[in-house]
């Protein structure tokens, strides 16, 4: 199979990228490529091993409202790119959404948004991060009481479990990272962690900075910095308001062993078990509860169902089955029967 991939505009796509959608475009090429596939990515520049890196332009401010006048020259020359190198029934992958909608134009491939945990999409063909995402799309573009798609699926957001590593021994402060925004839940683990006692570390960009007798603010982390706030965090808290699609700093935190708290809703009830791998709550007696139990989860086994849930090596084989069923539309399709019968 040949996949052409896309990246964003704004940064060269690296698996050690701060940006979610940078690193999972990275680690979808190593997937690929792991399975004998040929994989081109087109884009601002590619740190990692692909078949062949074409750069399009030079980074640019990313613009999710697609109003930059750089999205149509972007999208152009990648347009250019892929058809002089495509062959009939190749897969254009894509992550930028409806930014990247002018892409159907191109003949005889399939394109697919392979890692939605966004509402702006567009494709034929998609994959969501998680069920309740998939159904909070189908029923905000569908109505009321919408209908399924067949070729619409799930499979969750991934990590290179290599770049994660277990601690058995934490430190003494619990671990809030992620955007400092309401919607995110940051005053709810403000609230708990003061209530008990209990020191909060935040990290994350913002303009709001928490500060108080137990919260230190070390600011927005990357690299080494950032996987030690997790290995030695007692949990790390992702009390999300919204329907969270996904939610990447939850399976970071469990890569690591370390057990998180959060609401419970979204995409939480697919990837926190509870009393396992942390605690989903709803008020703040359960947060408090969570706070005070969570030290007794086994944290060599919540990083041993991480790896095993998220790894790239699971993940890359429900990858690997998608792409077959695509395959069969450019025969029998929705009717192809692979089973003897």
């Amino acid at each position: 199979m040949n996949f052409h991939v896309v990246g964003l505009p704004s940064t060269r796509t690296s698996d050690k990228s701060s940006c979610a959608f940078t690193c999972l475009t990275a680690n979808f090429i190593k997937m690929m490529l792991s399975l004998g596939h040929n994989v081109y990515h087109y884009g601002v520049g590619c740190d990692i091993e692909c078949s062949e890196n074409i750069d399009i332009m030079s980074p640019e401010i990313m613009d999710w409202s697609g109003t930059a006048s750089y999205w149509p020259r972007y999208n152009t020359k990648i347009i250019s790119e892929i058809n002089k190198r495509k062959n009939h029934g190749d897969f254009v992958c894509v992550i930028n959404g409806i930014l990247n909608q002018s892409l159907e134009t191109i003949s005889d491939v399939q394109v697919v948004e392979y890692a939605i945990g966004y509402l702006g999409t567009f494709a034929k063909f998609r994959v969501f991060a998680s069920y309740a995402h998939m159904h909070h799309v189908w029923g905000a573009q569908g109505g009321f009481d919408p209908d399924g798609r067949f070729y619409d699926t799930v499979i969750p957001h991934y990590l290179d479990a290599d770049q994660y590593k277990l601690n058995l021994h934490p430190s003494d402060y619990y671990l809030y990272i992620g955007r400092l925004t309401p919607r995110k839940g940051i005053q709810i683990a403000v609230d708990t962690c003061e209530r008990l006692g209990v020191r909060l570390v935040i990290a994350g960009p913002g303009e709001q900075i928490y500060k108080g007798k137990n919260i230190e603010y070390v600011g927005d982390v990357t690299g080494s910095h950032r996987l030690a706030l997790y290995m030695n965090a007692i949990a790390t808290f992702a009390p999300t308001q919204y329907i969270e699609p996904f939610g990447m700093t939850v399976i970071e935190a469990q890569m690591c062993g370390t057990p998180v708290i959060t609401t419970d809703w979204g995409a939480f009830t697919e990837t926190v078990r509870n009393n396992f791998s942390g605690f989903r709550c709803r008020t703040l007696d359960q947060f408090v509860f969570a706070v005070k139990n969570v030290k007794n989860l086994d944290r060599s086994k919540i990083r041993h169902v991480a790896v095993e849930t998220w790894g790239l090596n699971s993940i890359r084989n429900k990858y690997q089955t998608y792409f077959n069923t695509l395959t069969d539309l450019w025969g029998a399709g929705w009717y192809t029967l692979h089973q003897a019968i």
